[in-house]
């Protein structure tokens, strides 16, 4: 027969000083700082897309 046992203490669970809240606008700040980062290549993706990904997606329109 096993015997199983569970600690008294609570050394795998995180504690409350690990994570601070953050506010809406603090994680609204950060959302449009990181779009702003990547806002350029996103728009180049959008506008000038690779051959190969037309090719891809005209050969999936055929499939279908």
């Amino acid at each position: 027969m096993t015997k199983t046992s569970t600690s008294k203490n609570n050394v795998n669970l995180p504690t409350h000083s690990m994570f601070q809240p953050k506010t809406d606008i603090e994680s609204d700040a950060e959302i449009d700082l990181f779009y702003d980062q990547i806002k350029s290549k996103l728009d180049g993706l959008a506008k000038n897309p690779q051959d190969e990904t037309i090719n891809k997606i005209l050969a999936y329109s055929r499939s279908k």
